[in-house]
């Protein structure tokens, strides 16, 4: 059952059951299951679904020559009791490097080795426990010191690291050396054991820390449970410990549990040869070093960024532990709460456990000076380096701030720095075709998620706090323009209408601020409207880049009748000198227009059903809408392109009989379309080449179009070539909706 906070006992109990948790979490390195070899090479334990952290010595025999790295080689890796292949896919360093560093000499190989290992650093490995087909059931359910002498045993690893051994494991991650012994898949973790919690925090400060080792039993004997450890100093990258008796044999890559915290702080490393307690262990920020180039030859690995992945797969495994459906098991979260009491204001493990899931959801950072800016932000530091080396990742600012902010402040220094990560992912997000596309959606939703929590979780800060998490904003993705036509006329010109405009900046999901607005009651003509916006746009366009760092959308709100205005051919100054050159705005920008009848605080709901169809549509294709039925069968992923008029007639009809009281939210139309209800004979190819402009091989992305769109008709102005020229994009986001106020 969940763990009762308010219970007197529960931070002893909490305890005790932390190292539980990790005991169940530790395993045992060995050869791969049907070696010959029955010794115990070392410790390791679960960081992830499938993922074993552990020291890269263990994987070299005292005498000095590798085990279990070579391509193909398998290790055996006794998790849940049972013993299940692994394959050594990182070392940090590489498997000659630090088999280069052993003692070779057999009789003093026990002191060689002690002080070879001291010289490895930083001295970690990650193993993958790898599923293998077999065809006895149970097979995998054999003791790690399985005797040597069954039939089909052949001896285990040989000095120069070769395969020793042949069978018949194998599957997706290829193929696979190993014993005829058959071990069940290993999907996740294996029954009995979890991943450990890995901290954030890297100061190593242990006060109360205890050490592991395989099989998952304490260190020390008797009926202590525990084996406790201290820190005693730092030599270089390792971390000094001292505990009260002495570390026992194959402890190594076992981990160092800060019960204070509940977290995994460090892997053990070596024990003092003297007979005292006491030895080394390596701090979890040296796994911040992890790369590419510490993958082996022929391991699929984690990609491009692996710490970054291997830390996305531990935070949302252990969110949806905590979270799981109809799961009463105690996690991880629930211990750590029942540490100590919760504080009002404090920065709870509840709220870790949400942020840093969300933040494994997000685009990494760029650049890692990004995460280091934006903790000197919330810290109000200006200029002094922190001094920690590793902050590569959003999590990785997350732990700093949790290292550095004071108890006080530390709901709304963390909030504050969520909100500012936000800000820097939705900058980064763009969109793209085919997968791109795909991620960039997940990755739009992901900041959504972040803010939406954000914001929920500082209604518990005071009012200034609260004001200061909503002054941080995205940068602006747009600058809306919108015409509104005045309900009455000029008694002078009463069949000319008369119109108003605004400008404003937006921010994404109906933010906008506005910045620019006409101050005349009567207004004016279009046409004079138009003039005075042209004089207010350019200076906020360009400020609107500056902060972006990129030339945001240009879109347009307008009238139903005038909707074929060509306002991609806006000239617009491109710097703010008095000389500048002025462009056509099409070709510096993507330039969309909207409908300003659907301004107003809630989306009209046909018009937000049609735009959330649309947009989760897999893909797009342009239709030729035609009289008399304009496209009204088209299905969801159906853009309709409009050849006809739009000022009146049969075109007029179709803008305001279907295109915009039908709820249409994505169209193309011509600027100077033809005005006869028929098509003429340059329509038809006017359509094609259209298509073929906007779709590439796998077809058009709705959120694609205002950017593709905007390249293909840059390259047509600027040459006077191409069918590009006069198109409109009409493009009414539904979730970025204008609101009231004009």
């Amino acid at each position: 059952m969940r763990v009762p906070i308010e219970s007197s006992e529960s931070g002893e109990y909490a305890r005790r059951r932390l190292c539980d948790l990790a005991a169940a979490a530790t395993v045992e390195i060995r050869a791969a299951p049907g070696a010959r070899d029955r010794s115990l090479w070392g410790s390791g334990f679960l960081v992830a679904p499938e993922w074993v952290l552990t020291c890269a010595h263990v994987f070299v025999h005292p005498d000095g020559w590798r085990r279990g790295t070579a391509p193909g080689e398998l290790v055996g890796v006794v998790v849940g009791g049972r013993t299940v292949p692994g394959r050594v896919e990182y070392s940090m360093p590489s498997p000659d490097g630090t088999a280069a560093r052993m003692g070779r000499d057999p009789e003093i190989r026990d002191e060689a080795f002690a002080e070879a290992v001291m010289n490895v650093g930083p001295d970690l490995a990650l193993v993958r426990l790898l599923p293998a087909r077999g065809d006895a059931a149970g097979a995998g359910d054999l003791p790690g010191d399985m005797p040597g002498d069954m039939p089909g045993h052949v001896p285990g690893g040989v000095p120069g690291g070769e395969a020793p051994f042949a069978g018949r494991f194998g599957g997706e991650h290829g193929p696979v050396v190993g014993s005829s012994v058959a071990v069940p898949s290993v999907a996740g973790p294996p029954a009995g054991s979890e991943p450990v919690w890995l901290g954030d925090r890297y100061d190593d400060f242990l006060d109360e820390a205890v050490l592991l080792s395989a099989p998952g039993r304490p260190l020390a004997g008797g009926d202590a449970a525990l084996l406790s450890a201290e820190f005693a100093g730092r030599n270089g990258q390792q971390i000094l410990l001292g505990t009260p008796t002495p570390i026992r044999r194959g402890a190594s890559g076992g981990p160092v549990l800060h019960l204070g915290r509940g977290e995994v702080v460090g892997v053990v490393k070596a024990r003092y040869r003297t007979g005292t307690g006491g030895g080394t262990a390596v701090s979890l920020a040296e796994l911040h070093a992890l790369s590419p180039d510490h993958l082996l030859p022929g391991a699929p690995g984690l990609g491009p960024e692996p710490y970054r992945e291997l830390m996305r797969l531990h935070d949302a495994w252990h969110w949806r532990r905590h979270h799981g459906i109809d799961d009463e098991r105690t996690s991880w979260t629930d211990l750590q709460r029942a540490l100590g009491p919760q504080r009002f204001g404090a920065w709870g493990a509840l709220d870790r456990l949400s942020a840093l899931k969300r933040l494994a959801d997000l685009p990494a950072p760029r650049d890692p000076e990004v995460v280091e800016r934006l903790v000197h932000h919330v810290l109000d530091i200006q200029g002094r380096p922190l001094g920690d080396r590793w902050l590569r990742d959003w999590r990785d600012g997350h732990g700093l701030l949790h290292r550095q902010c004071a108890p006080e402040r530390a709901l709304r220094d963390m909030l504050l720095y969520l909100k500012l990560v936000a800000r820097e992912a939705a900058a980064e997000t763009g969109s793209g075709a085919g997968a791109d596309a795909a991620q960039a959606v997940a990755a739009r939703d992901a900041v959504d998620s972040l803010e939406a929590w954000v914001a929920e979780r500082a209604g518990e800060l005071t009012p200034r706090q609260r004001r200061e998490i909503r002054a941080v904003r995205r940068a602006p993705v747009s600058v809306l323009v919108t015409f509104d036509e005045l309900p009455f006329r000029d008694p002078a010109a009463p069949a000319v209408p008369r119109y108003n405009w605004t400008v404003r900046r937006g921010y994404g999901k109906g933010e906008w601020e506005h910045v620019a607005l006409d101050q005349s009651y009567a207004g004016g003509p279009f046409e004079e409207a138009e003039e005075q916006v042209l004089r207010a746009l350019a200076p906020q366009l360009l400020g609107a880049d500056a902060e972006a760092q990129t030339r945001v959308r240009l879109e347009v709100a307008l009238p139903e009748e005038r909707q074929a205005q060509a306002t991609y051919r806006w000239e617009l100054p491109a710097s703010g000198r008095s000389t500048a050159a002025r462009p056509p705005a099409g070709t510096v920008r993507p330039v969309v227009h909207r409908d300003a009848a659907r301004a107003g605080p809630v989306p009209d709901p046909l018009w937000r059903d049609r735009w959330r169809r649309m947009s989760r549509a897999p893909r797009q294709r342009l239709v030729r809408a035609e009289p008399p039925g304009w496209g009204r069968a088209a299905d969801d992923g159906a853009v309709p392109v409009f050849c006809h008029a739009l000022g009146d007639g049969s075109g007029r009809s179709a803008v305001v009989g279907q295109l915009l009281d039908e709820g249409t939210a994505v169209a193309l139309w011509r600027a100077d379309g033809h005005r006869d209800d028929e098509c003429g004979e340059g329509c038809t190819a006017y359509h094609e080449e259209l298509a073929a402009l906007l779709a590439d091989a796998a077809g058009t992305v709705v959120r694609d179009l205002p950017e593709r769109l905007h390249e293909v008709r840059r390259e047509a102005l600027e040459t006077g070539r191409g069918c590009a020229a006069d198109v409109i994009l009409f493009y009414d986001d539904a979730d970025d909706a204008i609101g009231a106020g004009g």
